[in-house]
């Protein structure tokens, strides 16, 4: 089988479990779409060991620094102006983290904050869910890669 198509059997054949992980079992609390799009920084920061490694470093750590942000504006009362600020701040940061060696993934770092901030963007157990959530994405990804490879080996 050709590779491509190894790839896209095992990467629909992992969709139906994550979509039955993050929509049938809603006690689990994956947010779907993050987990998908963690699931595209994995293949976009090219796959493998160093795909899933840019993507979980950079991501968790966008997450983390999105999250100190928007509790930062909170304690400054919420306005505006201080969210374009601190945002503009952040983003300087999720660029220039970039000379940090495990932090130079920066699309990981964009989606990663993106995927904070449409969770709602709260200081609160969301870090936790949405750092779960991205790791999850991300190691479906690293899944989908090995079946795909796997499916695509020659019969012996």
């Amino acid at each position: 089988m050709k590779l491509l198509h190894a790839l896209a059997l095992s990467i629909a054949a992992l969709v139906g479990l994550w979509v039955y992980l993050s929509i049938g079992r809603p006690e689990l609390r994956f947010n779907p779409w993050i987990g998908f799009v963690a699931w595209a920084a994995f293949f976009a920061a090219g796959g493998g060991t160093q795909g899933a490694y840019k993507s979980v470093a950079g991501g968790i750590a966008a997450i983390l620094l999105t999250a100190g942000t928007m509790a930062a504006v909170g304690a400054l009362g919420g306005g505006l102006p201080w969210m374009i600020g601190l945002i503009a701040v952040l983003a300087f940061v999720l660029v220039a983290m970039a000379d940090i060696p495990a932090l130079a993934y920066t699309p990981a770092a964009f989606l990663g904050a993106a995927s904070f901030f449409g969770a709602g963007g709260k200081a609160d157990e969301t870090i936790l869910l949405v750092s779960i959530t991205w790791l999850a994405g991300v190691a479906f990804g690293f899944a989908s890669e090995l079946m795909g490879k796997r499916f695509a080996r020659p019969a012996m």
